[in-house]
């Protein structure tokens, strides 16, 4: 943030510092290195060439570049260089041809006499050398403003989505939850009260974790406490198996991004009246994590998930916050069972 803050002044101390650099060398580098002294009018031209530098320069970059070459029109500009380089040359004739010029360095230095009063070469080169670089640099301002404008809208749109993943799972998981609170409350009302309790923990959980980030920890208590929850709902043919280690590592992870996997094998991979299995296991290795979840697979629930919530959110939001820092494969394993293995690098 604070870079940002400075960064005008740097830019402005760099153009201050390149002019003073210019009108160091075109003032004093010939005095200096060639040990002669110039007339009063060489130091007069040298100041009127300069300042007409800087006036070409920034009205090129601010003016003439963004109105042309940036609107893919070539033409005009093309006009206005020939025209710049044009009236220097006229500038240089008058000045010198009035003043001499040409003719008393050319004194002062040994040389019998300039060669071609009516083109001025040093003025030339400077010109073609200052239209070039303000050029460039119109263009590269152009291009990092359109880049950082194009990185704003996908930030923008990569928040926008986020929140709208986020907000299907919520609601998603919240009426998931309440379904099986409620089939519970006409088997046994100590254990509904008992899974309403943590159901309202949970739903804390999800009001105070609308931040970008969470921790891992209490991504794996929510998980643990909706596994706990759904173990109530679940019958007798239903096998589950859990292996979350009790001490993790914290890391920041995004809220809710475990839980639709573990959701979407209670969803598709439980059968009425066939015997089901989930297994769900969770491994660190420092910043990366290893998630895996394996369900019975029922062919006519299962490929039902692919355009659902659960598994292509998931995807999403993983593509959104961790692109190239995460694998998620998916599909039915060698034994039968559907199988999302994921891992993350959470740094």
């Amino acid at each position: 943030m604070a870079s940002n803050v400075y960064r005008p002044y740097f830019f402005t101390g760099l153009h201050i510092l390149s002019w003073l650099l210019l009108g160091f060398i075109m003032l004093f580098y010939m005095p200096l290195t060639w040990n002669v002294i110039l007339p009063g009018i060489f130091w007069l031209w040298q100041i009127i060439i300069l300042i007409l530098l800087i006036i070409i320069f920034y009205t090129n970059a601010k003016i003439i570049v963004p109105k042309t070459i940036i609107k893919d029109n070539t033409s005009p500009f093309l006009i206005w260089a020939f025209i710049i380089v044009f009236v220097m040359q006229l500038i240089a004739y008058f000045y010198t041809s009035q003043t001499d010029l040409h003719n008393k360095i050319s004194l002062v230095l040994g040389f019998k006499k300039y060669r071609n009063p009516y083109f001025d070469n040093y003025v030339l080169m400077l010109t073609l050398l200052v239209l070039g670089i303000s050029t460039s640099w119109a263009m590269l301002q152009y291009w990092q403003k359109a880049a950082q404008h194009k990185q704003k809208l996908e930030q923008d749109k990569t928040v926008a989505e986020l929140a709208m993943l986020k907000a299907q799972i919520n609601p998603h998981f919240f009426f998931n939850s309440l379904n099986s609170i409620y089939s519970l409350t006409y088997t046994d009302i100590e254990d509904s009260r008992n899974a309403l309790h943590t159901l309202s923990r949970m739903m804390r959980y999800l009001l105070y974790s609308t931040e970008e980030r969470t921790t891992l920890l209490k991504e794996a208590e929510f998980m643990r406490d909706f596994i706990a929850l759904m173990k109530l709902r679940a019958n007798k043919k239903l096998t589950i198996t859990t292996d979350i280690p009790e001490k993790i590592h914290d890391y920041p992870i995004v809220p809710m991004l475990l839980l639709p996997l573990v959701e979407n094998a209670f969803k598709h991979g439980i059968h009425a009246t066939d015997k089901s299995e989930i297994h769900i296991k969770l491994r660190q290795n420092g910043s990366n994590l290893e998630f895996e979840v394996e369900n019975t697979y029922f062919e006519k629930t299962s490929t039902t998930d692919e355009g659902g919530i659960g598994l292509t959110n998931t995807k999403r939001r993983l593509h959104l916050i961790y692109p190239h820092k995460h694998t998620l494969i998916a599909g039915i394993a060698k034994n039968g069972m559907y199988n999302v293995q994921l891992q993350i690098n959470l740094e």
